[in-house]
């Protein structure tokens, strides 16, 4: 599953702990064909940069230099950024390698859907950002609730999905937000109430948080900068679960698919 939100979050604060105020001295290019621009232009418009901050927008990672300039990387399924010891001997999937003074990252990714893309100024990376919704973490649940009014017809998983709705969120925390809230994900935004709304957005911000203190879920491939599995897994209600009883009444976890993903609830606890 691709890492949402408290994912990567858990990866931003550690490279930032890691990376800001370093100066990037040089990056060694393994695989190319996922950097935008592509191969020593990439590298070029990195090297000597020194790093101002790394921040997050829903899912992306950003990349901020002191010049103004930076790069955005989109996790995807499978990509890492891992922090390594300079010496590190390259593996198969690494596709980047950036080094500083004190240490070295590696961007790793096996199934090649994640990438990194430059931007020159504050301008290009606003570009970059525009479509995205409300981050659900710094905004209030009454503004996350005002975000699933409509369209009327549209499924609530479906617009939970949506990154134009409400930032960040994918299809683990979309499940468990349901269900924390007692709400099938097949649910019409026409059929829930003002009360109903705002309990959700409360639940998303409480699964999100909860999770995020744990370092994210691994349910499949995800991993910190350190390498290490996130903790939220064994806390998770529904997502992962079908077939198995619910934590609150007992009823079998089902699964169906709903907006193209594998969506799970409690046929008892959600309505």
């Amino acid at each position: 599953m691709m890492p949402e939100l408290p994912e990567v979050e858990t990866v931003r604060r550690q490279l930032h702990a890691a990376l800001a105020g370093q100066t990037i001295l040089k990056v060694a290019l393994y695989l190319t064909g996922r950097e935008v621009p592509a191969g020593p232009l990439f590298v070029a418009g990195v090297v000597g940069k020194t790093v101002e901050s790394i921040d997050r927008r829903a899912k992306l990672l950003i990349w901020r230099f002191t010049d103004g300039s930076g790069f955005v990387g989109h996790l995807k399924m499978t990509g890492k950024f891992l922090l390594v010891p300079l010496d590190y001997t390259p593996a198969k999937h690494d596709r980047l390698k950036f080094i500083t003074k004190s240490s070295a990252v590696i961007w790793n990714d096996v199934r090649k859907f994640g990438y990194v893309k430059a931007f020159a100024n504050a301008a290009e990376l606003e570009s970059l950002l525009t479509s995205y919704g409300p981050e659900p973490l710094i905004s209030t649940a009454a503004d996350l609730a005002s975000r699933l009014l409509t369209p009327k017809t549209r499924v609530l998983k479906a617009a939970l999905l949506d990154q134009t709705v409400i930032a960040g969120i994918g299809n683990i925390y979309a499940d468990e937000a349901c269900h924390r809230s007692g709400l099938r994900p097949t649910r019409r935004l026409s059929t829930l109430s003002a009360a109903q709304r705002l309990t959700l957005s409360t639940e998303i911000k409480n699964v999100l948080s909860a999770s995020l203190a744990l370092n994210g879920t691994t349910s499949n491939n995800y991993l910190d900068v350190n390498g290490e599995r996130g903790g939220f897994v064994d806390f998770l209600q529904v997502y992962g679960r079908a077939g198995q009883p619910c934590r609150t009444c007992a009823s079998p976890i089902k699964k169906l698919t709903l907006a193209g993903r594998g969506t799970h609830y409690c046929p008892q606890c959600q309505k």
